[in-house]
């Protein structure tokens, strides 16, 4: 009994203790209010209400010097006299006929950013590509060529010639944009569409056209008849009594672009020792070769013209001669049978069409005729003059014996490149064979370029300002002299080159 006595007032002690633990929690956190007259209440701390009208800003108050110096109990200072300071001058207000000065300061900056960013490029970088103008030989698609160099350009549909101090200009060169390389002129210019070159037709004034849409070839509207103008054929061939057989035409060449970076091969510095047919003057040949042959009546008819103007000269140095004068009967027999076949060819030119089997048969017949000439030469040994009456084919060349044979193959040279420009299929494959290894030599000596350095000095070339947008020599494989075997070099200023300003191009021959 005890036991349960004292288990149960253990309990109530328990359960006491833990209701006034719970009060006094539950007590902590429910203050009881405080009545007047006891503590003071809890302060409760609430935000300030701003007004809605922003308060008014105190007006500034001047202190004179003296009642400053009264105030502090020093001596007011010494103040300048009227005028000893110069006064700030008031700021003009723009005007209507000036620009604002922040307006003028505005666009100077933006030219200066322009002009900084086209001059910041490294030199060394921008030029680091260069392209040279490779002619195609043998050209590979007409339809397909996108770069050339002379005969027609393609404008945009009805855009008339391009004219300077309004007369038709030269046509030069026609390059397609894309093709150019990304790092070409230091990434400057344009990548689509093409740039079409023109120069005037007697001095060194180019015009420079960016065309977005080229369309259908255009022919030039004059003929190359201006005595004075840039028309230079390979072997002086605008130059003479046999200047009327030159093709009056710049040929229209495919070109290939090719970069040149360093340590590249440079094709324009593979000069060959044989560039040009004009080594054969030193050598002798025959034109009844079949590489020498006519190629169309155009070509067989220029080519009996130019015998009948030298057999008129031969006929003269017979009748002038001495009737005893072995070679003066040859000649005489000469120029009667090739006078035959000369009418032949005129009769047939004008009937018949024309084949290779034509050609071949008036060479043989050519060929079958001999002509004399004495040949005078020094003994090495005793200095004595020797004379040596040599009897000859009409259709071979000797070096001191030459009759017409060499002025012909300058003829047909230049005949065959435009023919083969036109359709190499048009040549024969002995001719082929012998002109396309020297118009390829010519073209390494004769090779355009885009970019670098010009080839020669030229007097108004700042390498820091100006690129290179186009370098042609003179070449007697485009038909172009300029001045005297000169360089035409088209420059722009890079500033120019990086808006598309291209009206500020600017035309230069190097000597």
């Amino acid at each position: 009994m005890d036991q349960i006595l004292t288990a149960a007032l253990t309990l109530a002690g328990v359960t006491l203790a833990f209701a006034a633990i719970a009060y006094a929690i539950w007590r902590s956190r429910h203050p009881r209010p405080v009545t007047a007259g006891s503590a003071p209440a809890a302060r409760e701390y609430r935000l300030p209400k701003l007004p809605r009208r922003a308060a008014p800003e105190p007006d500034d108050v001047e202190i004179s010097p003296s009642r400053l110096a009264r105030i502090s109990r020093q001596a007011p200072p010494d103040m300048p006299d009227e005028g000893e300071y110069d006064a700030a001058p008031d700021a003009a207000p723009p005007s209507d006929t000036e620009p604002p000065a922040m307006l003028d300061t505005a666009l100077e900056t933006l030219v200066s950013d322009v002009e900084e960013q086209a001059h910041r490029i490294d030199r060394d970088e921008a030029e680091a590509v260069a392209l040279r103008l490779l002619p195609q030989i043998p050209p590979r698609d007409a339809i397909s060529t996108n770069s050339w160099l002379g005969g027609r350009p393609r404008l945009a549909a009805g855009m008339e010639w391009p004219r300077i101090d309004d007369q038709p200009a030269d046509f030069l060169a026609q390059i397609d944009c894309s093709d150019l390389p990304p790092d070409l002129w230091g990434g400057l210019g344009p990548r689509e569409g093409a740039l079409a070159f023109f120069l005037h037709r007697r001095r060194p004034e180019a015009r420079v056209l960016h065309l977005r849409d080229p369309d259908h070839p255009v022919a030039p509207p004059f003929a190359l008849n201006d005595a004075e103008g840039w028309f230079g054929p390979h072997g002086g061939l605008d130059l003479g009594d046999f200047a009327s057989f030159a093709i009056r035409a710049f040929p229209e060449w495919p070109v290939d672009l090719l970069a040149i970076r360093a340590g590249d091969a440079d094709p324009r510095e593979a000069v060959a020792a044989d560039a040009a047919q004009g080594g054969l003057a030193d050598r002798g040949y025959d034109i009844a070769d079949p590489a020498f042959h006519p190629f169309d009546w155009g070509s067989m008819t220029a080519m009996v013209a130019l015998l009948e103007m030298r057999l008129g000269g031969l006929e003269s140095d017979v009748e002038a001669g001495d009737a005893s004068d072995p070679c003066a009967a040859i000649n005489r027999d000469a120029c009667e049978r090739a006078r035959e076949i000369i009418a032949i060819v005129h009769d047939s030119a004008a009937r018949d069409t024309f084949s290779a089997g034509d050609a071949t048969a008036v060479m043989a017949a050519l060929h079958a005729i001999r002509w004399a000439r004495a040949v005078r030469t020094v003994d090495p040994e005793t200095g004595a003059e020797q004379v040596e009456t040599i009897t000859l084919p009409l259709t071979t060349h000797r070096p001191g014996a030459d009759l017409w044979v060499q002025d012909y193959q300058t003829i047909l040279f230049d005949r065959a490149k435009h023919a083969w420009c036109a359709n190499p299929d048009n040549l024969s494959a002995p001719a082929r064979a012998f002109y396309e290894p020297r118009w390829r030599a010519m073209a390494a000596c004769e090779m355009a370029a885009m970019g670098g350095e010009p080839l020669r000095h030229l007097p108004d070339f700042d390498e820091d300002r100006d690129i290179v947008l186009l370098e042609l020599p003179s070449s007697g494989l485009m038909s172009r002299n300029f001045g005297d075997g000169d360089i035409l070099v088209v420059t722009i200023d890079r500033t120019d080159l990086a808006i598309g300003d291209f009206s500020k191009a600017r035309a230069q021959l190097s000597s």
